[in-house]
């Protein structure tokens, strides 16, 4: 088995491209909370502070990430409800729900979590990006305190 991991290894570490160009990968988080009032429905949330941006992908000022070029692509979000507080995030590729995820602390003061991990067939120019589903309400969704909302995603191949 090490035999096989130090070839997978070999073979990763020799070329910094992904087929026909270079490496993408992007992390964003929120700086800061988020009252639920100030949601609407498919708002699009913004993930202003960005820690990775390979490929520069990722725009912080609109919250989108558009594909540099074709491939296929992880695409992860995490999302914390606080103080009965929930919200319904939808992943969009070009307007089209593509995952869903339900952060739900609603019936308790404490934290709940909702992450996604959501494999996409990307065409250069397509547009992802993370927005309020038709469900939400409570106090706030959390970021920084505790548990951070955060949008990823890297090209897979």
């Amino acid at each position: 088995m090490e035999d096989t991991i130090c070839s997978l290894c070999g073979q990763r570490s020799g070329s910094q491209t992904t087929g026909s160009g270079t490496q993408i990968a992007f992390y964003a988080y929120m700086s800061s909370n988020i009252k639920i009032k100030t949601l609407s429905k498919q708002k699009i949330f913004v993930y202003d502070r960005v820690e990775t941006n390979i490929g520069n992908g990722y725009d912080a000022r609109s919250g989108k990430f558009i594909a540099p070029e074709n491939g296929v692509y992880v695409i992860h979000t995490t999302t914390v409800a606080y103080d009965r507080s929930y919200s319904i995030i939808e992943i969009v590729q070009n307007g089209v729900i593509k995952d869903i995820g339900l952060a739900d602390a609603f019936d308790h003061a404490d934290r709940a979590s909702s992450s996604t991990l959501t494999i996409l067939n990307l065409k250069k120019g397509d547009v992802v990006n993370t927005r309020v589903g038709p469900h939400y309400g409570g106090n706030y969704l959390e970021s920084i305190t505790w548990a951070r909302m955060s949008f990823s995603g890297f090209k897979l191949m």
